[in-house]
């Protein structure tokens, strides 16, 4: 049954790329197509919410540490000084302002979910993609400047939420009692560590493929998949050592785009 609905998926990916253009002239986007996908597959018994596939967790981990480091790695940080303030209000400022209310409000209509499940809720659901708003920041009757703003606040809020997650999953497994559950305490210093391995892996990866590029050692053909596989070293690095390998994963990318240029931060190419 696993192996069918891998099959079904992908076979249903490739089918998407063929038609994307048309499907979305009529405002069908991915999200929008995939979630009806999924129900569907719910629906027909071919997959059970209860229990995932354990064989497709890999691949979600992969994609998911692939999909923070090219975010992270692409912002042009350098480009943006002139917007800080904007992007510090985002980010500093709406979105905790977001996780906060996204809280209260599961605690509200929730109110079994307990302290720690509501702020799981609001830090999960806080953060926006705006791959879901494709219509707006690629209008281009909508300003350059708020088209840039949406699409780094994208870039950036998946992961400053993921360690709000992460504490909160912590926390209410600790409450639940789970065994080998770890409490918030461990948690915030897994994200400590997490942050300083990859942040370090991300430098340093990034200041040796531009020392390479200079000297004329490494081919171009060859450079997106190192940077994939620096992703994952630093992912791999972080858990190694005891730290949260996804925080890593996205402090990665951001080092390594701010010290491999915007030759290097391009190698990424996962968006």
């Amino acid at each position: 049954m696993e192996l069918t609905v891998i099959v079904l998926i992908t076979a249903l990916l490739f089918a998407w790329a063929l038609v994307s253009a048309r499907l979305q002239q009529a405002d069908l986007t991915a999200p929008i197509v995939f979630t009806a996908v999924g129900a569907a597959l719910a629906w027909s018994g071919l997959v059970s919410g209860p229990s995932p596939l354990a064989s497709i967790t890999p691949v979600v981990e992969v994609t998911l540490v692939w999909v923070l480091f090219s975010d992270a790695a692409r912002l042009p940080l350098q480009q943006l000084r002139r917007d800080v303030s904007r992007y510090v209000r985002l980010l500093g400022v709406g979105l905790p302002l977001t996780i906060v209310f996204g809280w209260a409000l599961a605690a509200w209509f929730f109110p079994q979910f307990g302290f720690w499940l509501a702020l799981l809720v609001g830090a999960a659901l806080a953060p926006t993609d705006a791959a879901l708003g494709i219509p707006v920041v690629t209008n281009p009757a909508v300003p350059s400047r708020i088209r840039q703003l949406i699409t780094v606040e994208s870039g950036l809020n998946d992961g400053i939420a993921t360690p709000v997650v992460m504490l909160a999953i912590a926390g209410a497994a600790a409450a639940a009692g789970l065994e080998s559950a770890e409490g918030p305490g461990s948690a915030a210093m897994e994200l400590l560590i997490g942050a300083g391995v990859g942040a370090a892996a991300g430098a340093a990866g990034g200041w040796l493929l531009q020392l390479a590029r200079r000297r004329g050692t490494a081919t171009e053909d060859f450079a997106g998949i190192g940077v994939l596989a620096l992703s994952l070293l630093s992912y791999s690095a972080a858990l190694a050592v005891g730290g949260n390998g996804f925080v890593a994963a996205f402090c990665a990318g951001l080092a390594f785009g701010t010290c491999a240029g915007e030759r290097g931060a391009g190698r990424t190419g996962l968006r």
